[in-house]
């Protein structure tokens, strides 16, 4: 009976199996790498409180990345994350264009997540000289 109740708990998430999970004193961080021009950039975003406070950043000399990792709870180092939002630019002459919008609602943070865990590899090419950029992200669980 034991063995039976064990698997019980297991299957209906009462005992943690480390499948994965977050740890009460973990936070989420999206990890992204940007592949251009032969160049590899790396960016890491936390988890923000106000969506609208979240700068661009450059990758490259003609792209920009914007990530919205926005918590459920602002404030708490364990809250689930609500939502993620990327948004990926084209540098113009005149002003940055968006190239593509994602949105992750209720992404799950993983302890060793797979670099494209989140996203897969995508590629994009700019409109103009078709440049390409590529990249990959994970919503990884960091110790605090």
């Amino acid at each position: 009976m034991k063995q039976c109740s064990r698997h019980f708990f297991a299957i209906f998430g009462l005992i943690p199996l480390g499948f994965g999970t977050v740890s009460a004193q973990a936070s989420a961080e999206l990890q992204c790498t940007f592949d251009v021009n032969s160049e590899t950039h790396y960016r890491a975003f936390s988890p923000a409180t106000d969506p609208y406070t979240v700068a661009a950043v450059p990758v490259g000399n003609r792209f920009r990345v914007k990530a919205i990792v926005l918590a459920a709870t602002p404030g708490q180092a364990d809250t689930p994350i609500e939502s993620v939002n990327m948004y990926l630019y084209y540098n113009t002459r005149r002003q940055p264009m968006v190239m593509q919008h994602l949105q992750y609602l209720r992404p799950v943070a993983l302890r060793n997540p797979s670099p494209d865990a989140l996203t897969g590899r995508v590629s994009l090419y700019s409109p103009l000289l078709g440049k390409e950029l590529q990249y990959r992200c994970a919503l990884a669980e960091v110790s605090p």
